[in-house]
């Protein structure tokens, strides 16, 4: 019963949710598994506050062993605990009560700390995206040779020098971005889904239980 009773509610909300984006009234009034659907709906923000409350206990728990026993980068855990437990009550004070002090204060660790290090991490990415781009594009096929002078040519189109070289380097690159580019999305987006469709199916009829914590 542990595991079939998740597995028969996983079943019937999901079969809920799915139908009433099929089934509506004659009228045009929303269906009764419309109203249930849009009720579990918001229980998934309830459901994702548990879950995001979970995963800082665990979070605490992990780096607490490693503060406690003085692992390698124990510093690092430190660090990470403290920074959660600052902003999580600086936040909720500047969000609760109307203090001035902590909403200026609140809104300074957003702007000097969380967006240089979101810039750092993105700019540490564009070496990687580099990296790969390398590796990527070396003609070692047909397939690499025409993706590496597709890249030329839309680099080539968006740079300001590309339209000195030659006027029709922009008109180049747009095109392969509305056309074979968009084609490519579309494709791998239909893939997706097939695939998310797939994954779902198996969740609902009880197939897939990694969910569950085994895979029996």
């Amino acid at each position: 019963m542990r595991r079939e009773v998740p597995l028969i509610i996983t079943f019937i909300v999901g079969m809920i949710i799915l139908l009433a984006a099929i089934f509506t009234s004659s009228d045009g009034s929303p269906f009764t598994l419309k109203i249930w659907a849009d009720e579990l709906t918001d229980w998934v923000i309830i459901v994702s506050a548990f879950a995001v409350g979970l995963a800082s206990v665990n979070l605490f728990r992990i780096h607490g062993d490693i503060i406690a026993r003085q692992r390698p980068g124990w510093i690092n855990s430190l660090t990470l605990l403290l920074a959660i437990i600052v902003f999580t009550i600086v936040g909720i004070i500047a969000r609760v009560g109307s203090n001035e002090f902590f909403d200026t204060l609140n809104q300074n660790l957003y702007d000097s700390i969380i967006s240089p290090l979101g810039a750092a991490m993105f700019a540490i990415l564009a070496f990687y995206n580099a990296s790969a781009a390398y590796r990527a594009f070396r003609m070692r096929s047909l397939e690499a040779t025409i993706m590496l002078v597709a890249a030329i040519l839309v680099m080539l189109g968006k740079a300001p020098i590309g339209e000195l070289i030659w006027s029709q380097f922009p008109s180049i690159s747009t095109w392969l971005m509305d056309v074979p580019n968009t084609v490519g999305q579309r494709a791998i987006m239909i893939g997706a889904a097939i695939g998310g469709f797939a994954t779902s199916l198996r969740i609902l009829l009880g197939i897939e239980r990694g969910h569950l914590g085994g895979t029996e």
